[in-house]
């Protein structure tokens, strides 16, 4: 039994460090990152962070503010206040 220990934390490690060198990769070659859409509510910091997606950007709203990127390249195409709160 501990041998299948071993290699299932063998196996995380190994996991962990491909995904850590794929993200390197991928930053360095200047690709966007990928999110999808979630809901996150802090009760204990008052924060909220909402991602949402339409077809030419994605949004990320923190408390309020809208920060519009990209769907494509990822870079900030500009920001807004959200009346809707």
């Amino acid at each position: 039994m501990p041998w299948v220990l071993i290699k299932v934390v063998a196996v995380r490690w190994y996991w962990k460090k491909w995904l850590r060198f794929c993200g390197r990769v991928v930053n360095l070659a200047g690709l966007p990152g990928i999110v999808r859409e979630c809901d996150y509510y802090s009760e204990s910091l008052g924060v909220v962070v909402r991602v949402r997606m339409n077809p030419g950007f994605t949004v990320i709203t923190v408390n309020g503010v809208d920060v519009y990127f990209y769907r494509l390249t990822g870079e900030i195409d500009g920001v807004g206040l959200n009346s809707l709160r």
